[in-house]
């Protein structure tokens, strides 16, 4: 029982972690049009349990997220600070899952631990998708994406891969979970493969198409048909006419090194940058240099990486890689990029940087002192996202005094306060609400 009992301490330290560094998030107001959006849709359907899984919401076409939302209607009304605090836990749960999956594959205790306390201190995605009703998308989807792996790879390396196991079954369910709440079936795939090819002694030599990939890869292409046919997406706005072949593809190569930048420091303009401390404001001034030479940083260690790392070093940088496809994808030429979209590929980043840091400590074993100097430099990278977050938090408390936002919460508070059934329009948006 020593090691289940190891694994509650350890999920109760992160809960704690948590839930004492970001506690300034709870006391955050209402500030993101979506969130009022989610709050009218959930006044909307409440009680109304046919509507449950027609209704599609503003920018969740997916029941099972729209399910979320009412449950926690019910369970806190219109108060912000309830559903916040269930961003927390499951940010928490999902740094959990993450020792659990480093902890499976190295086999390293102290490096899983370093990794996931790294990923639960918003290290690489700032904490931008624990601040907002919102959030819980990504929260969401990302906790269904790291259970669906550790069930499938824990099930190849404990039970062969065999589709009678509770784990591959219990894995598949959870991965029909993700697809009925946004579909990421197929950056979950590519890191299973991933795993499978750089794995593939260890593995048995069993082959990589085996037959519970084929399966998942069919329920995947099942719920993106779904989604096409049926879900909402909301129109991108684009300038100045729909790239090219050529032109799209070279566009996304770059903003797949302008999101992996993003995972080493928020460079992008905005008013946190040029508001910010006279440092910050240097170094973005200098900002082509810096992400050329980050950008150089990062291919370099990819490269030797790939060929001096272990296996398991390999994965978390392949799962680095093709996390940050999908949204690289989506953003347009020049386009700001959300940060929030590097919630799961910053689990890659924290377990990279946990590996180097201890593997530095190791080779300064003998130094009694020296050998905690590498802890300095997630150090520094713990401080920046934890600035990043504060002065997001207080930007955020500052936009929800605006005039449009208390707008926002006046015809809501109306709504509610009238009884009305809020009827919306074709696209699922309020007509009252923008």
């Amino acid at each position: 029982m020593r090691r289940p009992w190891n694994h509650i301490s350890v999920l109760l330290l992160l809960q704690a972690v948590v839930f004492v560094t970001f506690r300034h998030v709870l006391d955050t107001p209402l500030w993101n049009p979506v969130d009022f959006e989610i709050l009218h849709d959930a006044h909307v359907l409440r009680g109304n349990l046919g509507d449950y899984f027609s209704h599609l919401g503003t920018f969740f076409s997916q029941p099972l997220l729209q399910v979320v939302f009412l449950l926690e209607s019910d369970a806190f009304g219109h108060a912000p600070a309830g559903y916040l605090a269930v961003n927390l836990a499951v940010h928490a749960l999902n740094a959990f899952v993450v020792y659990m999956l480093v902890n499976m594959l190295f086999p390293h205790e102290r490096m899983a631990l370093t990794a996931s306390l790294l990923f639960a201190l918003a290290v690489g995605h700032y904490g931008k998708g624990l601040l907002s009703l919102a959030g819980m998308e990504s929260l969401l989807i990302t906790l269904f994406y790291l259970v669906v792996l550790y069930c499938m790879i824990r099930n190849d390396f404990r039970h062969g891969g065999r589709l009678r196991s509770p784990w591959f079954l219990g894995g598949l369910a959870v991965f029909g979970l993700a697809g009925l709440t946004r579909p990421a079936s197929f950056s979950l795939l590519g890191c299973l493969l991933v795993y499978k090819l750089l794995f593939f002694r260890e593995r048995g030599g069993r082959s990589v198409f085996s037959p519970s990939v084929l399966i998942l890869l069919a329920a995947g292409v099942s719920f993106y048909v779904a989604k096409v046919l049926w879900g909402y997406d909301q129109p991108p706005v684009r300038f100045g006419g729909q790239p090219g072949a050529s032109e799209f593809t070279w566009d996304a190569f770059k903003t797949i090194f302008r999101y992996l930048n993003l995972l080493v420091f928020p460079l992008q303009v905005s008013d946190l940058v040029t508001s910010s401390h006279p440092v910050v404001r240097f170094i973005y001034d200098w900002r082509v240099p810096v992400r050329t030479l980050v950008s150089l940083g990062l291919l370099s260690f990819s490269f030797f990486g790939f060929l001096f790392g272990s296996r398991a070093l390999r994965f978390f940088i392949a799962w680095t890689y093709i996390t940050v496809i999908p949204p690289a994808l989506i953003a347009g030429s020049g386009e700001w990029l959300n940060v929030r979209s590097l919630y799961l590929a910053s689990v890659g980043f924290c377990v990279i940087l946990a590996a180097g840091t201890l593997g530095c400590v190791r080779l300064l074993g003998a130094h009694r002192r020296r050998r905690w100097l590498p802890f300095f430099i997630p150090l520094c990278f713990v401080v920046i996202a934890l600035s990043v977050n504060m002065r997001l938090t207080a930007r955020n408390i500052a936009r929800a005094e605006e005039p449009d936002i208390r707008e926002l919460h006046r015809i809501l508070d109306a709504e509610i306060a009238g009884g009305g059934s809020g009827a919306t329009v074709p696209d699922g948006r309020s007509p009252d609400l923008p």
